[in-house]
């Protein structure tokens, strides 16, 4: 159970980290082209698989550390 939840925490992690990075280009490439099409279409495309995959990663960190017996104040 440890491992499977690490492998997909990691995962998720880079999904979501990626999308992000990718969203922040494209409109950053929209705005230097002064195409508001890509702009908003960026946020379109990817808005809905980054935040889920934001959420899922989110709630994986949530099980871990009930998996890992995390305690508040460790360093």
């Amino acid at each position: 159970m440890r491992r499977l939840t690490m492998v997909l925490f990691k995962i998720g992690l880079v999904l979501f980290l990626a999308l992000g990075v990718v969203l922040v280009l494209a409109q950053a490439a929209g705005l230097i082209a002064g195409s508001p099409g890509l702009v908003s279409g960026a946020v379109a495309a990817l808005g809905l698989p980054m935040t889920v995959a934001a959420g899922v990663t989110g709630l994986l960190g949530f099980v871990m550390s009930y998996v890992y017996h995390w305690k508040t104040g460790e360093d």
